[in-house]
C-alpha cells in the first residue's frame, strides 16, 4: 500500500511538472473549469506537489515569466494558504513587477 502511495505522488508530481509549460490563458481556464466542477484546481495541485514551486518558494525570488504566471496563479486560487505563505507570494510577485 506504502508503494502504491508513493508511486502515485509520484505521478502527481510528474504530471504537475509537465503543465509548466501550459501559457497563463490556459490555466486559468482550466482552473475555473476545475472549481466549477467543485474539483481541485491546478494551480493548487501545484502550490501542493510542484518541485517548481517549492524552488522558487526556498529561492526566495522569481527568475522568469514561468515562475512569475506560476505564483501569480497561485496566489489567486481561492484554496486556503497560511498567512505567511500569502505574504511571501505577494511580496515575490511584487518585486518581480518592480524589477
Amino acid at each position: 500500500m506504502k508503494m502504491a502511495l508513493n508511486g502515485l505522488r509520484q505521478a502527481i508530481n510528474d504530471s504537475v511538472e509537465m503543465s509548466l509549460h501550459f501559457d497563463h490563458a490556459t490555466v486559468e481556464k482550466l482552473d475555473s473549469e476545475l472549481r466549477s466542477r467543485g474539483i481541485v484546481t491546478l494551480s493548487e495541485m501545484r502550490r501542493r506537489y510542484s518541485k517548481s514551486y517549492a524552488k522558487i518558494m526556498k529561492r526566495g525570488r522569481i527568475k522568469s515569466e514561468n515562475e512569475f504566471y506560476l505564483l501569480r496563479n497561485v496566489l489567486n486560487d481561492p484554496t486556503e494558504k497560511t498567512p505567511e505563505e500569502l505574504k511571501l507570494l505577494e511580496e515575490l510577485l511584487s518585486n518581480y513587477e518592480g524589477a
